[in-house]
């Protein structure tokens, strides 16, 4: 066997060593994760968290409080109709005709109703012509956890076809009388339909606003970044790494020195 060869050999082997060697002490120098990174990313997953439950929960008060304002306005029109109801009621007038006035002032304040009942200056209780759409008939409470749709009513419409039928009939007939009466119960009727209805979307919105609550509660009850020692923890998670760096290290540079020996004595 060639000396020679045998020196190169070693030599090779020494070389190897070195730079296992290196890259160990190359390894033993990763760079613990700083606490402020690691508090950083925890914080803001939790800030999105919050700030996306608080959103939720936002939009569901303004879909309650667009139903709990759609449902005072309409009973203000009810109890108007209730007014008209009563009038027409009225025993000791011989003219029935003479009521028609009153009725008809009943039947503006309806409308007026109708015009000021708004959510952020969007009116709820009518839909005006000039601005007549899809987008404008109804309001969209989305939000991760529900998609809700309260559409608009176009309550006008009923006080300007009551109005028309109380001019065009004639009170003191007992038939067209009674047409009108029953024309003021039915729509009473129909506006009380209405009022449960938004009473019920409301309810249906308060429940789902309930459960963001309740998510918001667990995410503030089981945040415990306040308790958690990140330096503790970084410095942990870089020494483990650090160990078991090494000691695949130290079993690659194991088998490389037995190779190597194997070569020699070959």
């Amino acid at each position: 066997m060639d000396v020679n060869s045998i020196n190169t050999n070693v030599s090779n082997l020494n070389s190897l060593q070195q730079q296992e060697l290196n890259r160990s002490s190359n390894t033993s120098k990763i760079a613990p994760i700083s606490d402020e990174a690691l508090s950083l990313n925890i914080s803001e997953s939790y800030n999105f968290k919050r700030d996306e439950l608080s959103n939720s929960l936002q939009t569901f008060n303004e879909g309650i409080a667009i139903s709990e304002i759609a449902r005072t306005g309409i009973n203000k029109q009810v109890n108007i109709l209730s007014n008209i109801q009563d009038k027409l009621q009225t025993q000791d007038i011989e003219d029935k005709n003479q009521l028609k006035n009153d009725i008809a002032n009943d039947l503006k304040d309806f409308t007026s109703v109708a015009f000021d009942t708004k959510f952020k200056r969007e009116t709820i209780l009518s839909i005006e012509d000039n601005y007549y759409n899809e987008n404008n008939q109804s309001f969209q409470i989305e939000t991760k956890e529900a998609n809700i749709e309260i559409n608009k009513i176009n309550t006008p419409l009923i006080s300007n076809d009551l109005a028309n039928n109380l001019q065009k009939k004639d009170l003191n007939n007992e038939t067209q009388f009674n047409d009108f009466v029953e024309m003021v119960d039915n729509n009473k009727k129909y506006l009380q339909n209405l009022s449960d209805n938004f009473k019920q979307t409301s309810m249906q919105i308060q429940e789902n606003a309930k459960e963001v609550i309740t998510k918001q509660y667990e995410l503030a009850s089981n945040n415990q970044t306040n308790n958690v020692n990140f330096g503790k923890e970084a410095n942990d998670f870089s020494k483990n790494n650090v160990i078991s760096n090494m000691g695949y290290l130290a079993v690659s540079q194991a088998n490389i020195i037995q190779e190597q020996s194997v070569r020699l004595l070959s």
